[in-house]
């Protein structure tokens, strides 16, 4: 009787622990997350072309909130290490972009955008 109830703990336990797990990802705000920069980064490509420096830097901030939302996000496949670093690189490129804004430098800013669409690329060739 005593191992059953044991095991029984146990069983509790992991499936507690492994909910907890899965619930950690939410595809839903990822994918919200994902379309919206998708649709973000047209803008500020449109913006750079257009030299509308403080909407590019608006669009750009956006882009890199919706990627601090999802820093509390465990990927569903690939490491969680490699994820923050894509994130956290992918913000770092956008903060250059805004300071390429601010310096109304539409060189500075395009490569802050390519560099923003390579993490893009990557991201999605290793969690999609």
């Amino acid at each position: 009787m005593r191992k059953v109830l044991i095991l029984t703990l146990l069983l509790v336990f992991l499936f507690a622990i492994s909910t907890e797990l899965f619930a950690s990802y939410d595809r839903n705000a990822v994918v919200k997350a994902m379309r919206s920069n998708a649709s973000l980064i047209g803008e500020v490509q449109q913006a750079a072309k257009s030299q509308d420096f403080y909407a590019a830097a608006q669009k750009l901030m956006a882009i890199a909130d919706n990627m601090k939302a999802l820093d509390a996000y465990t990927p569903s496949k690939g490491a969680k290490a490699e994820w923050d670093r894509i994130h956290q690189d992918l913000i770092k490129a956008a903060f250059r972009g805004i300071g390429a804004c601010g310096e109304e430098d539409v060189n500075k800013l395009n490569t802050a955008i390519g560099e923003i669409s390579g993490y893009i690329r990557e991201g999605h060739s290793k969690f999609r």
